[in-house]
């Protein structure tokens, strides 16, 4: 299993449109071979600062066939139009999962 990070900067006042956006778009990725699971989230500090975090099979699921597909097309043209930059893309696997009371 695979972690894609996709950090987004959202052009100021804009965010509240990103995330109208994105509650449409992110079937885009749900629905593309692969993809697990799909979350938004946005910074407390920083709140033009959105991550994209999405749970793929394998590396190949999110290079290979998300990235050249009508899914990827798709999402950003719903989303782009919101980005003060380019999205920065990230791959991380999990190492640990800790969870519950210590």
């Amino acid at each position: 299993m695979i972690l894609t990070i996709a950090e987004i900067r959202v052009r100021a006042g804009f965010g509240d449109a990103f995330v109208a956006a994105s509650r449409g778009a992110i079937e885009h990725i749900l629905t593309s071979p692969g993809c697990r699971s799909a979350k938004l989230t946005r910074s407390v500090e920083d709140p033009c600062r959105y991550l994209v975090i999405t749970e793929w099979d394998s590396l190949e699921s999110h290079t290979q066939q998300f990235y050249y597909s009508e899914h990827l097309v798709n999402w950003r043209n719903a989303v782009s139009e919101f980005f003060d930059d380019p999205p920065m893309v990230e791959h991380v696997s999990e190492v640990l999962d800790a969870r519950g009371e210590f």
